[in-house]
Order: structure tokens, then C-alpha cells, then sequence
């Protein structure tokens, strides 16, 4: 039995990003996505059970690289840490569109599997516990943090495409009016 190639998987689940982005995920097909990663049909299976797999194995490294953008630091005081996480969501939304696009199609779909969800609720664990401390401290609104999640979440894709088009000079500007607007409107 021939050893598994870390490169190969990883060239799968590039081919399968790029797929998504460019047919959506109703249109992913794993022989679109073998011959977008310049390897058999049968290779693709090798690495992945079925669809539902390799759509699982994505989700699951995109949420992992994005949370490895945006968690907090511990310590931090709870506005430095409330920038710092929507200057790099802001970054992260910018810089990869395809993943953020997949993200969105994954979260309605059928292959949001119970493992996807379980990982993308602890994933926010950090964020929503920096966002409760707020509350808990009086220095956010006493406001469901689901709400302020959505808010903060919504607020930068929404953004997204406004950074995307300001000059690399007048982005850090830009990238923290975003987040001072996001501040104030949850502030206490």
C-alpha cells in the first residue's frame, strides 16, 4: 500500500477551495477537483472517503487557519484584544476570499456535518469568552452575544470588499476605522 503524500492532500484540498469558489459547492465535483489538482479521480479517494469528506477536511482546515489568525491573547486588556481580532478578521476577509466564500456556503449546506459544527463552536470560544468578559466588565452593551458576534462578523464581510478597493497607503487607516466603528457600536 502506497504512503499517503501530505503535499498531494494538501494540492486536493487547494483544487477543491478553488473549485468551490468557482462553481459553488452544489457544483463540486470530485473529478473537477482532481483534475484542478492535476491528479486522478481515483488518487482523490485515496486521500478523502467521498465528497462529504473532503468537504469536511477543508472546512475543518480553514477554520483552523482562520482561528489561528484571529484568536485573542491571553491577558490582553478587552479593547486591545477587540482591535487586534477585527484588524486581522478585517486582514483575514481581505487576503482569502475564497475561503470566506467556501465558509459561507459550507454553514446552510447539508455537508455541515455535527464534527464541522463542534469545531466551529469551539473555535469561537475565545471570542465570544472575550465578548462575555466585556459584558460581564460593563464596557460592552448588555446584548446577546450571538448578536454581537453576528454584528462584528457581518460588519466585516460586509467591509470586506470596501478594503479590498483602498489603496495599501490608506488601508491601516481604513482597517482601524472599521474596527473603532465596531467598538462604538457595542461599547457600554
Amino acid at each position: 500500500m502506497r504512503q499517503k503524500d501530505e503535499a498531494k492532500a494538501q494540492d486536493i484540498l487547494r483544487a477543491t477551495l478553488a473549485e468551490v469558489q468557482a462553481v459553488g459547492l452544489a457544483g463540486l465535483s470530485i473529478e473537477a477537483v482532481a483534475r484542478r489538482a492535476g491528479v486522478a479521480t481515483g488518487t482523490v479517494y485515496i486521500y478523502f472517503k467521498g465528497k462529504e469528506a473532503l468537504v469536511e477536511a477543508l472546512y475543518l482546515q480553514v477554520k483552523q487557519e482562520f482561528s489561528e489568525v484571529v484568536l485573542p491573547d491571553a491577558g490582553e486588556p478587552l479593547k486591545a484584544a477587540f482591535f487586534r481580532i477585527t484588524r486581522a478578521y478585517l486582514d483575514y476577509v481581505v487576503q482569502h476570499e475564497a475561503e470566506i466564500v467556501f465558509m459561507g456556503q459550507i454553514m446552510n449546506s447539508p455537508y455541515m456535518t455535527e464534527r464541522a459544527r463542534e469545531i466551529s463552536a469551539q473555535s469561537a470560544r475565545p471570542v465570544t469568552a472575550l465578548l462575555e468578559r466585556g459584558r460581564a466588565e460593563e464596557l460592552l452593551k448588555d446584548i446577546d452575544t450571538a448578536w454581537m458576534m453576528a454584528f462584528v462578523n457581518g460588519t466585516l464581510k460586509a467591509m470586506a470588499p470596501l478594503a479590498a478597493a483602498v489603496s495599501k497607503a490608506e488601508y491601516p487607516a481604513f482597517r482601524d476605522l472599521v474596527a473603532t466603528l465596531c467598538w462604538d457600536a457595542l461599547k457600554a
